[in-house]
């Protein structure tokens, strides 16, 4: 079951670092970088927050996501997700998108339904066509253990992902550094081994 935890940790979701974009050798513009930039107009500085839009995108990339995991829909999980996805637990596994994909449809097959997802973005920080977040999550749902028997589970975590703006619009990346995980099974916290 620990190992479900690990798993359910990265499929919700759910190592960039900033770094400057371009530089403008107008006077008007004196500094871009990946998450604001400052803009000098008649000795006046502007700035403007790059990674506003960014948000937005990923919010609804999530909204499009938690709907996906509602409707148990496996396909367009993955449709918000790159061909070379891939997510790291903290054990150092590495899973591919077809890793994924497979784990994902086993474990939609063991939810009844989802009570809550809640996922919290943290600080974007974009670099070229990445961004990359902590992102908080907490989610609550009926699910079948693998003893078949159905229970409330509530698993939380906090990771960074890393979503790569495509053709067709941001998909997630890469998953990696999952921490602060927890499992609770009926309000109690989960002992697989006890």
């Amino acid at each position: 079951m620990k190992r479900l935890l690990v798993l359910v940790s990265v499929v919700l979701a759910l190592t960039c670092s900033p770094a400057p974009v371009a530089q403008s050798q107008t006077p008007e513009s004196q500094v871009v970088s990946a998450e604001r930039k400052v803009k000098l107009k008649n000795a006046k500085p502007i700035v403007r927050d790059k990674s506003k839009p960014v948000r937005k995108a990923l919010e609804d990339w999530y909204a499009r996501n938690i709907a996906a995991f509602k409707a148990k829909d496996v396909t367009a999980v993955m449709a918000l997700r790159t061909e070379d996805f891939q997510t790291y637990t903290p054990d150092g596994k590495v899973n591919t998108r077809s890793d994924m994909e497979a784990y994902t449809q086993r474990f939609l097959g063991r939810i009844d339904h989802f009570i809550s997802l809640d996922f919290g973005i943290g600080t974007i920080k974009v670099d070229g066509e990445l961004a990359s977040a902590d992102v908080t999550q907490a989610t609550a749902r009926m699910q079948h253990l693998p003893d078949g028997t159905l229970h409330k589970v509530e698993a939380r975590a906090v990771q960074i992902e890393t979503w790569r703006n495509t053709s067709t619009g941001w998909k997630l990346y890469r998953v990696d550094n999952v921490r602060s995980t927890g499992l609770l099974v009926d309000d109690k916290p989960y002992q697989p081994y006890k």
